[in-house]
């Protein structure tokens, strides 16, 4: 059985169980390197290297590598990203061109070419970098956030085609440099603790619980009492001690549990 593995095409489903029908509990992105914990049949049990993230995927929507190919991956520490919602890398083995949506990774991204396991490709557009300094990404991450505003919520979604709310926070900080966690429960545990609305900033983190006092929703506070949160659909709606207003509801939706900081 193959042990290692990496996302060659725009985007892969990781789901709960062995079935196209099964739910789809994450994705993983052009770019992202796995290591294989078990087969059956086409479908390989596979966590996600970038967050330890468990599920299924098909066989077919992968590539293969070997063990050296895929430590090279994993001491790759460029920080390249696809930008906007549909930029395009052409692999030069058979000229065959792949669409990628926001924040795909580039590995070994060097003058426009880049390279998974022992394939090159070109890279058809100027690639994002993580800014060096706090101000610069903090304002990247708010711009990038508002530009994916209405795009569909999908559970599982991780991609500028589809978001569920963490995996909006996940993609979006990962261009910024910022290794989160796959879970809205797990990235509450991140980072330095915000008492108060009033002594957030713009980037910090919102979270909000349940009637069972579990986190289940996360949004990104933009610094004027509106977040940034996907919700039904991405949208950006009044916050306040409370929790998330909706005014086309003319209610609270979402309860504010606590206030993280992971922008250093």
């Amino acid at each position: 059985m193959p042990r290692y593995g990496i996302c060659n095409l725009s985007l892969a489903p990781v789901r709960e169980t062995i079935s196209h029908a099964s739910e789809m509990k994450s994705q993983l992105l052009f770019g992202d390197i796995f290591e294989i914990l078990d087969k059956y049949q086409n479908w390989l049990k596979i966590e996600n290297d970038f967050d330890g993230y468990q599920g299924w995927v098909d066989e077919k929507q992968v590539m293969f590598l070997s063990e050296e190919e895929f430590a090279a991956h994993k001491a790759d520490k460029s920080q390249f990203f696809s930008k906007g919602f549909s930029s395009v890398v052409q692999r030069h083995s058979d000229h065959a061109e792949f669409r990628l949506g926001m924040g795909c990774r580039l590995p070994f991204y060097q003058s426009g070419e880049l390279k998974l396991g022992g394939l090159t490709y070109s890279y058809l557009a100027e690639p994002v970098c993580v800014a060096s300094d706090r101000e610069t990404r903090c304002r990247e991450i708010i711009e990038r956030a508002a530009s994916l505003i209405n795009t569909p919520y999908l559970w599982g979604g991780k991609s500028s085609w589809g978001l569920d709310c963490s995996g909006l926070t996940q993609l979006l900080y990962r261009m910024a440099g910022v290794h989160l966690l796959r879970d809205a429960s797990q990235q509450a545990m991140q980072g330095q603790l915000i008492n108060l609305l009033s002594e957030a900033q713009a980037g910090d983190l919102l979270f909000f619980d349940d009637s069972n006092e579990q986190i289940v929703h996360v949004g990104i506070y933009n610094g004027n009492g509106l977040i940034l949160h996907c919700s039904g659909l991405m949208r950006i709606d009044p916050v306040d001690h409370e929790g998330i207003y909706r005014q086309d509801l003319g209610c609270y939706s979402h309860h504010l549990r606590l206030i993280r900081r992971v922008l250093e």
